[in-house]
């Protein structure tokens, strides 16, 4: 018996060991759900901002955020919304997208009303630093230009105060923080707040919308800003659940 009780607890350390190691039972959180996610944004996230300077800098000029998400997910970049660009698409990831045109505002809408899941980055006053100056073409729009879209949808966004900085943002467990972050007002019983208001949750028709405030939730800078990579990844699997924000 005695053998037996020793022999019992040098299994129990060894399981303990190999629960420890990468990958080991119960050591870290499951690898996300691997999804194909169609990404629509005038952010460099995929190319730098796209002068020669950054072809010079090497052939990779991805954001850390679009490197994280490749781990796990299969990534798509559009440049225009239709109904064949959405084709096969998991979840359509929109941040501060330039300009879209009446047309790509009909296919988007009628893209979440069929069942798409949508996470949008809206930014009401954008800090992704950028080599060019506020009214280059080149840089990302500093204000969100997605306002047609989401008074189609019964929201509002408020710009924070100018004196506003960096944030916390506090949801499911998590906490990230947020640059120059905006709130959300609601006159649609389809969409519900949270998060003091930074995240919008839309039900619409079969589909859903997911809306964050702040799109420099996605700039995780050289160091790879764990927490917040760790909420993009969260709000990417609650926008394609059925489960409430």
């Amino acid at each position: 018996l005695t053998r037996l009780a020793v022999g019992k607890g040098v299994w129990a350390v060894l399981l303990c060991m190999v629960a420890l190691l990468p990958g080991g039972c119960g050591s870290a959180p499951p690898d996300p759900v691997r999804r194909t996610i169609t990404i629509l944004s005038a952010l460099p996230l995929f190319l730098g901002e796209g002068d020669a300077q950054d072809v010079l800098n090497g052939p990779d000029q991805r954001a850390p955020i679009i490197t994280a998400l490749a781990r796990f997910h299969t990534l798509r970049p559009i440049v225009t919304v239709t109904p064949e660009a959405l084709t096969g698409t998991g979840v359509l990831l929109i941040a501060q997208p330039r300009g879209l045109s009446p047309t790509e505002l009909v296919a988007l809408d009628g893209w979440v009303r069929a069942g798409g899941r949508a996470l949008l980055f809206v930014d009401p006053r954008l800090d992704w630093p950028s080599r060019y100056p506020f009214g280059d073409p080149r840089r990302a729009p500093p204000v969100t230009l997605l306002d047609p879209l989401l008074t189609h949808w019964g929201l509002t966004l408020v710009a924070p105060p100018v004196e506003a900085g960096v944030e916390t943002l506090e949801w499911d467990g998590l906490s990230a923080p947020l640059s120059g972050a905006g709130s959300w007002q609601s006159n649609s019983a389809s969409c519900t707040l949270g998060a003091e208001a930074r995240l919008a949750d839309c039900r619409l028709g079969k589909g859903r919308a997911l809306l964050l405030a702040d799109a420099d939730l996605l700039d995780l800078g050289e160091e790879g800003n764990a927490e917040r990579r760790s909420m993009v990844e969260a709000l990417i699997g609650r926008v394609a659940t059925d489960k409430p924000l």
